[in-house]
């Protein structure tokens, strides 16, 4: 038989809606028992609050610099008028003028990021604790595994974005941010990013499943990758539209099954231990 054949009966298979179903309330039940998805929720809420915070003080007087350091790069903190900004990903200068200008860097694009950490957290321990034995005893196909995690990756990412816009909002009311804005930008950007979940946390999947339960190097390059491609997700702005949407949708499509094929790849040409 060959390998298309066997792919195709995979997929063809009466029992692959069941397989999948069963994988998904396995790591859904999982994931609502790890406390690294609260955690994880909890930031995505303290961000905003954070990041408004810091305006502030960079906003108060300005301290007598040295003459010696007055050249030196300084940390530039983005100047927000609206709350909105940070879910639009922009601020009031650019990352290129500065290494130091963390407006390019503190606001919901770092969510990519957090989510291919989590992910990274739940799959090691999968290994670590030899639960993927018990999980292929079950579940022989790879592709459950692979389509079952990216899931909870996109949800889990999905989530943080929820828990981010409220943390904006509740920040940008306590410090007096305006809120302008259009209505229906607004949930397209938002949309539009939680369908890039798709691409990232198919690319983070297939890192962890890579190294496995070496956490500490998955962590490492689940960083590097996301910072590379971190201005990809900016493209969703609070003048979004319809297209927006459907680009990201296909990014996040075309994402998950690339990415996903390499993963399944990952789990079938290497031990399981």
């Amino acid at each position: 038989m060959t390998a298309e054949n066997t792919m195709v009966e995979t997929f063809e298979s009466p029992k692959f809606a069941n397989r999948v179903k069963s994988m998904l309330k396995l790591d859904f039940y999982r994931l609502f028992h790890t406390p690294a998805f609260y955690i994880m929720l909890a930031i995505a809420a303290i961000i905003p609050a954070m990041v408004l915070a810091l305006t502030l003080a960079e906003a108060s007087p300005p301290q007598h610099h040295s003459p010696h350091t007055a050249n030196v790069p300084q940390m530039v903190m983005p100047e927000f008028d609206n709350a909105w900004q940070m879910i639009e990903s922009t601020g009031g200068s650019a990352v290129a003028d500065n290494p130091l200008d963390f407006a390019g860097f503190m606001n919901i694009n770092m969510l990519f990021i957090f989510a291919g950490l989590l992910m990274s957290i739940f799959i090691a321990h999968d290994y670590s604790s030899g639960f993927v034995k018990n999980i292929f005893t079950v579940h022989s196909k790879k592709v459950d595994y692979v389509i079952s995690k990216s899931a909870i990756g996109i949800f889990s990412g999905a989530g943080m974005i929820l828990t981010y816009v409220f943390g904006a909002v509740i920040a940008g009311l306590l410090t007096g941010k305006a809120f302008d804005v259009s209505v229906s930008g607004l949930i397209f950007c938002l949309i539009s990013k939680a369908l890039l979940m798709g691409v990232f946390c198919s690319l983070f999947l297939g890192v962890a499943v890579f190294f496995r339960n070496r956490l500490w190097l998955t962590i490492v390059f689940t960083f590097l990758l996301g910072m590379m491609l971190y201005p990809a997700a900016s493209f969703a702005t609070l003048n979004s539209n319809a297209l927006t949407v459907i680009i990201a949708l296909a990014i996040g499509t075309v994402g998950m099954v690339g990415f996903g094929a390499v993963s399944s790849r990952f789990l079938e040409k290497r031990d399981l231990a």
